[in-house]
């Protein structure tokens, strides 16, 4: 199906482009700051362009999905053309018990189905009859969740097989340098310093999603994406939240809050290209290589009236080629709502390799069901599990700005 696509992104680019015009105007007017109205028509331009984005992005993730739909049908098909027993083994037998606890609850499913999902069941499932969901609709509900989850698309994530304590080894040997030895002499000696990160595996729930026993019912209802969404939106945004901010005391150790001090602005609510250079090169060259910026989109806006007076152009500048990312000085950054806007020691702007902060997951998303507790309004309630930890390996890979 065509969505037009191009045609989104094309009005992206042409807001992008006026309200770019717009500012070089100023620029190239003496330097001067944009008028009132200048102002409401960048603004107006930017809005558009966020619009046009913000469909496109819908847009292209939808073709992605289907795109993998479609790949993992003809995997399913071609494995059908080998063998109608190995199909039995695969993922496909799994999603299908998981539809029918998910319809039908566990006293009411077939006894094989029943049999599948405690084969697959983790360390931890509650008593009361919890299932690990199936490949299919994990990855729908990890795809979901990076559309919340701004730390999440840029970090190293893994996931583990169970939830004991994981130490993670660290070491950051960037200040130690080799020697030059004369002829017999003796090599100094250089520890090597390290140290251990351990992540946890904390619980986060969805909370209780109440669905009535007619959508059960109706099997034409796309009952696996409504929870899916329902799941990663809620998991993802308390989740997001503590990578970004969390203290980690009972939580992930968040990001901004991992990141060593880079750079402190002059301002308590505004930054300038300078200082924003001075963040980038705290960060030792060694990681600026795959460094991006991450910020929040009222940071965002305020980067994109910045300008380099010399150059005559704007310090933020939209990707040329069709999906290529937009970039803050000549890197791509990644919008992340849950730092702090600009505002007294405030820090809203973080710099590095954001590979080095790790994200580590455990087995599979858990979902329960339960017939009781709204029995009487003829609803059935669904609660969905994760158990995830955070944290940096690496302070020195990523920087932060503090405001004055």
């Amino acid at each position: 199906m065509d969505f037009n696509l191009k045609g989104d992104q094309e009005n992206a680019a042409k807001s992008r482009n006026q309200a770019e015009a717009i500012l070089n105007f100023a620029v190239s007017d003496g330097n001067r700051t944009m008028t009132d109205d200048e102002e409401k028509q960048f603004d107006a331009h930017m809005v558009d362009e966020a619009k046009w984005e913000k469909s496109a992005l819908k847009k292209k993730s939808l073709m992605d999905s289907n795109s993998r739909h479609d790949e993992k049908k003809q995997v399913i098909a071609d494995k059908l053309v080998k063998s109608v027993d190995e199909i039995k083994e695969t993922e496909v037998k799994h999603h299908e018990a998981i539809m029918d606890y998910i319809r039908n609850g566990e006293m009411r499913m077939s006894n094989e189905n029943r049999e599948i999902l405690s084969r697959a069941q983790t360390v931890g499932t509650n008593s009361e009859g919890g299932y690990t969901v199936d490949t299919t609709l994990a990855d729908a509900i990890d795809q979901a969740t990076l559309a919340f989850g701004g730390v999440r698309s840029v970090a190293n994530v893994f996931s583990t097989a169970t939830g004991g304590d994981l130490g993670i080894v660290k070491n950051d040997d960037t200040s130690n340098v080799g020697e030059l030895l004369a002829e017999s002499a003796t090599a100094a000696a250089q520890d090597a310093s390290f140290g251990i990160v351990t992540l946890n595996a904390y619980k986060y729930s969805s909370k209780s999603m109440l669905i009535t026993r007619e959508l059960l019912q109706d099997s034409k209802y796309p009952l696996v994406p409504f929870l899916a969404e329902l799941m990663a939106e809620r998991i993802g945004r308390i989740t997001n939240t503590h990578y970004t901010t969390g203290d980690g005391s009972g939580k992930p150790r968040g990001i901004v809050t991992a990141a060593s001090l880079g750079k402190t602005a002059a301002a308590t609510g505004a930054t300038t290209f300078s200082e924003l250079l001075d963040l980038k090169h705290s960060v030792d060259p060694s990681y600026r290589a795959n460094a991006t910026w991450m910020f929040n989109d009222s940071t965002l806006v305020a980067l994109k009236k910045l300008s380099i007076v010399s150059a005559n152009q704007s310090l933020w500048q939209p990707g040329i080629v069709g999906g290529a990312p937009s970039t803050i000085d000549g890197q791509s950054y990644t919008v992340n709502n849950d730092m702090a806007s600009m505002s007294t020691a405030t820090k809203p702007i973080i710099y590095g390799d954001m590979k080095k902060y790790w994200i580590r997951d455990v087995a599979g998303i858990e979902i329960l069901r339960s017939d009781d507790l709204n029995m009487l309004k003829g609803q059935v309630t669904f609660v969905a599990f994760s158990r995830t930890d955070a944290d940096m390996v690496n302070t020195s890979a990523i920087k932060h700005m503090v405001m004055a």
